[in-house]
This record gives C-alpha cells, sequence and structure tokens, in this order.
C-alpha cells in the first residue's frame, strides 16, 4: 500500500498538469483577499468622494443661507438636508457577502458656524463606519471634513438690512453724500431698495442691493462701472455680540437744570464736581459712566470714556448742548430713543478698546425706535452706528470736507443733510470692517 501511495504521488509531482493544479489551489485564497481588497479599496475612495461632493455642497449651503438672513440653527438645518439628500446611504455594491446598510446615523454630520465680524465660513465632517464587500474583513472608518467661506467684496459705510423695505436706503433732496472708497448697501428687494432723487449729489465705491437701484439724481459718481444689482444679502456682522446690562441708574441731583434734565439745584454732582450756582461761561459738568433713566443735555457736558446705558428714557442733545464724549459708547435699551438736535456741538468719538471698541452708538436688538442725528459744521460723530432694528435713521452728517469715521446699520436709512465719510479708519473703528459678500468658495 505504502509503494502504490509513493508511485501516484511520483506520478502526480512528474505530471506538469498536477503541478499546475496544487499551485492554483494554493493560490485560490490569496487571489481572493487581494482581489476582495482592492475591490473594497475602490468602492471606499468612491464612497469617500461622494462623502466630500456632499459635504462641500452643505458647506456651501450652510454660508448661503446665512447670507440671505437665516439663523445659523436654521443655516446649519439646511446644510444637513443637502448633504443626506447627496449621501443617502453607502453603497456596498453587490459582491459576495454585500448587505443592505441601514440609513446614516444623522448625528454624525456635524456643522459648526464661525460667523465673525470678517467673514462668514462653515465646516462640515461625517464620518461613518465603511462595511467591506466580502466577509470575514474588519469595518473601517471614513472621515471628510469640508470648510466654505464667503470671501468679502468692497468695505460698507452704509447698510440697511431690511429684506423687503421700499427705499431701504434713501437720498433725496439736496443731499450731498460722499462715502469715498466704501459702498451703500441694502437688503431689501424691492425695485426701489435704493432710491436716489431730487437735486442731491452721491459719490460711492459702488451700490449694492439684493432689488434694484431707482436712481434720478443730478450727479451720481460710482468707482464700479455699475451699480450691483440682486446680489446676496449682507448678514448682520454684530448680531453675536452680547449688549451690557441696565444696572442701578445714575443720580442726576446736583448737576444743574441748565446742565442736563433732571439736573435739580446746583451741588454735588454725584462726585464728578460741585457745580457752581454762579456758572463761568468755561465750566462744564463732568458726567461718569453707567446707568441713566434718560439723559438730556442742555448745556455744557464732558463725559468721562466708558459705556453709558440709557435705559428706557431718550438721549436727546437740546439745541443749546456742547457736548464732549471721547472714547464712549451710548447704549438704547428698552425702547429708548435718540434725537440729536441741528443746533447740537457735539465731539464723539467711540472706544479704542473693550468689548465695543469702535462703537459708539448701540441699539438693542428689540429696539424699533427712529433715530434722529443731526449736527452742525463743527460736530464730529466717529464710530459705528448699530441699531439693527431701528424703523428709521435719518442721518444728517456735517459739511467738513475730510469726511468722518461712521458706518451706519440699521433697517433703514435715510440721508437728510451733507455727509462725507472716510475709508481708512482703522484705528477710530478698531479695525472692525463691514464688507459686502463676495464669492463663496471651498477653502478646505
Amino acid at each position: 500500500m505504502a509503494q502504490q501511495l509513493r508511485t501516484k504521488l511520483w506520478f502526480l509531482s512528474s505530471d506538469t498538469a498536477g503541478n499546475f493544479a496544487i499551485t492554483t489551489a494554493v493560490l485560490i485564497p490569496t487571489l481572493f483577499v487581494a482581489a476582495s481588497v482592492a475591490l473594497n479599496l475602490t468602492t471606499a475612495v468612491a464612497e469617500s468622494d461622494r462623502m466630500q461632493a456632499a459635504l462641500d455642497a452643505a458647506a456651501i449651503a450652510a454660508v448661503k443661507a446665512y447670507g440671505e438672513g437665516a439663523s445659523e440653527t436654521n443655516a446649519s438645518q439646511e446644510a444637513k438636508s443637502v448633504f443626506f439628500a447627496n449621501f443617502s446611504r453607502p453603497s456596498t455594491g453587490t459582491g459576495v457577502g454585500a448587505t443592505d446598510s441601514a440609513p446614516f446615523d444623522e448625528r454624525a454630520f456635524q456643522l459648526t458656524f464661525n460667523a465673525s465680524e470678517l467673514d462668514t465660513r462653515a465646516t462640515a465632517s461625517f464620518s461613518t463606519n465603511y462595511d467591506p464587500i466580502f466577509w470575514g474583513l474588519a469595518p473601517y472608518d471614513i472621515s471628510r471634513l469640508s470648510v466654505a467661506a464667503r470671501v468679502p467684496d468692497k468695505e460698507v459705510c452704509i447698510l440697511a438690512l431690511h429684506q423687503t423695505a421700499s427705499r431701504a436706503v434713501e437720498i433725496s433732496g439736496s443731499s450731498k453724500v460722499d462715502t469715498g472708497n466704501c459702498t451703500i448697501t441694502s437688503n431689501s428687494d424691492s425695485a426701489q431698495s435704493i432710491y436716489l432723487s431730487g437735486t442731491a449729489t452721491l459719490k460711492a465705491a459702488c451700490l449694492y442691493t439684493s432689488g434694484q437701484v431707482a436712481a434720478t439724481l443730478a450727479q451720481l459718481k460710482l468707482d464700479c462701472d455699475e451699480a450691483r444689482e440682486r446680489t446676496a444679502r449682507t448678514p448682520d456682522p454684530f448680531k453675536s455680540k452680547v449688549l451690557p446690562r441696565a444696572q442701578s441708574w445714575v443720580n442726576l441731583q446736583g448737576c444743574g437744570q441748565n446742565f442736563v434734565s433732571g439736573g435739580g439745584g446746583n451741588g454735588d454732582c454725584n462726585g464728578t464736581g460741585r457745580t457752581p450756582n454762579k456758572v463761568p461761561d468755561s465750566y462744564s459738568v463732568v458726567l461718569k459712566p453707567g446707568t441713566y433713566g434718560s439723559l438730556e443735555i442742555r448745556g455744557k457736558v464732558n463725559l468721562q470714556p466708558g459705556n453709558y446705558i440709557i435705559d428706557g428714557g431718550p438721549l436727546r442733545f437740546t439745541s443749546q448742548s456742547i457736548v464732549t464724549a471721547e472714547n464712549v459708547t451710548f447704549f438704547l435699551l428698552k425702547g429708548s430713543d435718540i434725537g440729536i438736535h441741528g443746533g447740537a456741538t457735539f465731539r464723539i468719538t467711540a472706544p479704542t478698546e473693550g468689548d465695543w471698541a469702535g462703537f459708539s452708538l448701540v441699539a438693542a436688538r428689540d429696539n424699533t425706535e427712529p433715530a434722529v442725528i443731526n449736527g452742525n459744521s463743527g460736530s464730529v460723530f466717529s464710530g459705528i452706528i448699530y441699531m439693527p432694528a431701528s424703523q428709521e435713521i435719518q442721518y444728517a452728517g456735517n459739511s467738513t470736507t475730510e469726511g468722518e469715521c461712521v458706518r451706519l446699520i440699521a433697517q433703514e436709512i435715510t440721508m437728510i443733510g451733507n455727509s462725507s465719510f472716510k475709508l481708512d479708519c482703522g484705528q477710530e473703528l478698531a479695525e472692525k470692517t463691514i464688507s459686502n459678500p463676495g464669492a463663496i468658495r471651498l477653502v478646505q
């Protein structure tokens, strides 16, 4: 028997066909594994590419939705919907061992939103286990990330946030407005989103609007070739900033009725100085930062640097007032409104440090009161006037030729005087730049 077995093995080993059969039998598992790895690698790469394309679309959708006025939450939801519309479940193929995959866990999709004062960007990411086509291979993780950002366009001097108002920006009558090298921008989609008429004159880098421009001005000069109509909306660049809270009211008793309303008789003005009974021409009352129920300035008043919170009452500069408020921010809470008489003389500059550096006047986001800001040729109003819910800012500015470092943000804005705006205001505006949105690009 042993001899027969040896003889058969000898014949098999000496047979070429037999060698091939043995070799093939040995190599089949190796070839099967190699084919499985190659096929899985190809499928995984295709799956990763499909995931990346869906993430790119989601990140772009988030930035676009935010720019059109959606909240961060709604913009994130829009991005999530776009992602899963393009990447619903992995393609596992029909190979040996292929099974139907369960829908993705939607919680695996992540989107972080960064809407800074300079740009808007969204980061979309997703991670999932890839199930190999063949049995016996362990699943492995596929992760991808995409970052989209809106490229800043030209700088904005005047920004009207209302999305449907007719004449959201209006320059008419005999106004003379020069915004230098920055733009006038309206988010309204109205056919008269930016309205320019009368004997008014306007010079600007360009006009940007989500609607259209209606212009019959005596003189219109734009640095751009033509107004930009039907553009993407410019989102509120400061909507995430936190306003200060009102505290106990500053007591104005003793500051003098001729200086501030409610000032009572002459005497101790809240520790800032003793107002004399017979006031010399050079004398000015000094007020300190804090919360005021209302503040009506009637005479010569010097405001110390800091935050002045107006808690529900009016802020007024009368025609006889002479106001110095350097490194100061006014906050209008609880429906406070502002009125600056045309005869008032003032110098208002924004702080260059702190949470609200660069801002000279801020209204709460639920404060819809309109604002009237006039001034004579000797007045200076420097800084960002940020009243995002205000029905309207009527801004007269002044006739100084060198211009002012001022920016206006409200629902609607009407220019009623002669105004000149500076562009290069880095120090005065604490390097805060408001820009029109340009194209959306993938940056990662």
